[in-house]
């Protein structure tokens, strides 16, 4: 089982590592939360490789950092939620008061205090209290995330999943402590042993999902383009011409027929750039929003469809034209034509 360990904390090791560069590196990831995600993912590889010191080579010295390093994930992970809710930051400027307890461990453990012996419940305690903190953050839900537009749903979801994972650290240090406190010894731990899986298999999902750039992570490469376009202000001509390209590629590949819809973050994909210019763009030149734009387009087909096949059900053609539901179809058309389909018809 120890040799297990070991391998299991040497690979999370490695992951995190590698996250870690992603974050701390990417041009696209200049931003505050990005960076404070970056470093809390240097924090988890040095826990996984002094745990392979501590379970490998028995380093005693490895066993004090790892403790005082655990005392600073539950503020690090805090302060990343901070960054993205853009709560009051009080708590960040004075981020030093939180690294007292982290201290204060390190010294109980480093000079071998009869306290030391409380360490484990400190740390404990640590994700406990920070567990509520990230909690307390959550309630809102998308609300506390309306400045980051359209990326708000999927920054939401990636908080609540992360949120989970801190939830069963803590889960995780108490079953680790009940197992040691029967007198089990730690390299013959089952709770390390399914604490450091799961950490792992978290780990190696996630580095998967940031290389493929999914929507779960792919946000974050957004956060510095909504700096930005808040930063400057869209001109007339630049919104004209990202209207124009949006227009083209409509037409040309009849984006309104996609079945599902077209999302703006899916049009920001195609233009490649960010979907909050894309939105803007569409709201100063055609004067309507994204979605009315992509209706206006969907009754403009049924006009033609209607004219051109005068003995094609309207069921058939409310598909053909883009339209999903037949009630949304009669009030788009209802809206553009003052006419109802069957009207038009006749």
């Amino acid at each position: 089982m120890q040799q297990g360990i070991v391998h299991i904390y040497l690979f999370s090791a490695i992951f995190c590592l590698l996250l870690a560069l992603s974050f701390l590196v990417s041009k696209k990831l200049q931003v505050m939360p990005a960076r404070l995600l970056g470093l809390t993912y240097v924090l988890c590889t040095l826990q996984s490789f002094l745990a392979v010191l501590v379970f490998g080579a028995g380093w005693e010295f490895a066993a004090v950092l790892r403790a005082s390093i655990a005392m600073i994930l539950g503020p690090a992970s805090y302060f990343y939620y901070c960054s993205l809710v853009d709560v009051d930051r009080t708590s960040i400027n004075r981020w030093w008061l939180h690294l007292l307890p982290a201290v204060l461990v390190f010294v109980l453990c480093f000079f071998r205090s009869p306290l030391a012996n409380l360490a484990e419940l400190m740390i404990i305690a640590s994700f406990a209290v920070y567990v509520a903190f990230t909690c307390r953050l959550l309630i809102g839900g998308r609300q506390r995330l309306q400045h980051l537009a359209q990326y708000a749903d999927a920054a939401y979801r990636w908080l609540v999943i992360l949120a989970a994972l801190m939830a069963i650290n803590f889960i995780i240090e108490i079953l680790v402590y009940l197992e040691l406190s029967t007198g089990v010894p730690i390299t013959q731990s089952w709770a390390i042993m399914l604490g450091a899986a799961v950490f792992l298999l978290f780990h190696m999902v996630t580095l998967l999902l940031v290389i493929t750039r999914a929507p779960l992570m792919e946000w974050m490469h957004a956060l510095q383009d909504l700096r930005l376009s808040k930063a400057k202000p869209m001109s007339d001509a630049e919104a004209k011409d990202i209207f124009n390209r949006w227009e083209r590629v409509v037409v040309e590949r009849e984006l309104y027929k996609k079945e599902g819809g077209v999302t703006l973050e899916y049009a920001g994909r195609i233009l490649v750039i960010p979907a909050r210019q894309i939105s803007q763009a569409i709201n100063r030149v055609y004067g309507g929003s994204f979605s009315q734009y992509l209706n206006d387009c969907r009754v403009k087909a049924a006009q033609t469809l209607l004219r051109n096949n005068p003995d094609m059900p309207i069921t058939t053609l409310m598909l053909e034209s883009g339209f999903s539901t037949k009630s949304n179809f009669n009030k788009e058309f209802l809206r553009v034509t003052g006419l109802s389909p069957s009207e038009y018809r006749k």
